[in-house]
C-alpha cells in the first residue's frame, strides 16, 4: 500500500487487479471509493473519492485530495485531460488555505481540459491581486503572512497560465500587467506584480505583450531592484527567445525598447489563436514552494 499522507491512502490491490481508493475525511472516519476492476483506475471511482476527501474541514486532507486525484488521473487513458477532472482539481484554487491552491497549481501545470483551466486561472489571478492590493497596507501578521504566500501563489498561476498558449490566457495576463498599480513608497505591491506578470506576458511573445511591458517601463522609476528592471529583464529575455536582438548596454533604456518596439511590430504575433489540446511539457518556469506561516 502507498504511504499515507495528508489524511489520503492508496492502495493498489495486488492479485485481484482492483484499485481501492481510501480518504481519510476526518478524525476516525473512513471511506472507500468505488473500486475499478481490470488493474486500472476509472475516472469515477477517483472523482468520488476526490468529493469525500476534500469535503475534509482539514486543509491538509483537502491538499492530498487534489495531489492524489491529479497523480491517480494521469493513469486514466485521456491522462486526466477530461472536463471532470480539470472542474475537480480547480476547486482547489478558491480554498481559503493557499496550500490548497498551491496543491491545485501544480496539478494543473499541464494536461489538463483548456477551457476550464484558462477560465478559473484567470479568475483566480483576479481574487488574489485583489486581495494583495487590500492587504499590502496591513501591518498584522494575518495580513503579512497571507502577502508572502499569496505572492508566490500569484505567481505560479501566472507560469501556469502562461503554458496554456492562447488567445485567452494573453489578454489576461496582458490586461493584469497593464492595471498594475503605480510604485509607491508605502509597499512593494507593484514590485511583487511585475515580478509575476512581467516574465509570463511576454513568454508568450504577442505584440499586446510588448506594447504593454514597454509602456509601463516607462512610468516606472530605474531603480536597480525595481519593477522597472524587471521588466528590462523581461523584455531582453522575451526578445531573446524570439531572435529579435534586444537593445544592449546603453541602448537598453526605455526610448531603446520603444525605438525596438516599432522597429520589430511587424514580426511579433497579434494573435495566438485558441488551444484544441493542452500543452503535454510543464511550465517554462517551475513552480516555487509556498512559504511557511511567519510569526
Amino acid at each position: 500500500m502507498a504511504p499515507m499522507r495528508g489524511g489520503l491512502v492508496l492502495g493498489f490491490g495486488r492479485g485481484c487487479g482492483v484499485l481501492v481508493v481510501l480518504a481519510l475525511a476526518g478524525a476516525g472516519s473512513l471511506h472507500a471509493a468505488p473500486q475499478a476492476v481490470g488493474g486500472a483506475p476509472t475516472e469515477k471511482a477517483l472523482l468520488d473519492a476526490f468529493k469525500k476527501s476534500f469535503a475534509s474541514a482539514d486543509a491538509a486532507t483537502r491538499e492530498q485530495a487534489l495531489t492524489t486525484l491529479g497523480e491517480t488521473s494521469r493513469q486514466l487513458p485521456d491522462k486526466g485531460a477530461s472536463k471532470k477532472v480539470a472542474q475537480a482539481l480547480v476547486l482547489g484554487l478558491k480554498d481559503a488555505e493557499l496550500a490548497v491552491g498551491a496543491a491545485a497549481l501544480f496539478q494543473l501545470g499541464r494536461e489538463r481540459e483548456v477551457d476550464t483551466v484558462i477560465a478559473a486561472l484567470g479568475e483566480c489571478l483576479r481574487l488574489h491581486r485583489a486581495e494583495l492590493e487590500g492587504k499590502i497596507r496591513r501591518k498584522d501578521v494575518e495580513a503579512r503572512n497571507y502577502v508572502e504566500r499569496a505572492t508566490v501563489l500569484f505567481r505560479n498561476a501566472c507560469r501556469v497560465l502562461a503554458n496554456y498558449r492562447d488567445d485567452r490566457s494573453a489578454a489576461i495576463l496582458v490586461g493584469l500587467l497593464a492595471k498594475v498599480p503605480p510604485e509607491s513608497k508605502d509597499h512593494d505591491l507593484t514590485q511583487r506584480l511585475v515580478s509575476a506578470l512581467g516574465p509570463t506576458t511576454l513568454e508568450l511573445g504577442t505584440l499586446a505583450a510588448f506594447e504593454t511591458a514597454v509602456k509601463r517601463l516607462a512610468g516606472f522609476t530605474l531603480a536597480p531592484e525595481g519593477p522597472a528592471q524587471t521588466l528590462l529583464t523581461a523584455l531582453d529575455e522575451a526578445a531573446t527567445r524570439l531572435e529579435l536582438a534586444p537593445p544592449k548596454g546603453a541602448e537598453a533604456t526605455v526610448a531603446g525598447w520603444q525605438a525596438w518596439l516599432e522597429a520589430n511590430r511587424a514580426r511579433l504575433p497579434a494573435k495566438l489563436g485558441r488551444l484544441t489540446t493542452p500543452p503535454t511539457s510543464d511550465p517554462r518556469q517551475a513552480q516555487d514552494g509556498l512559504p511557511g506561516y511567519g510569526g
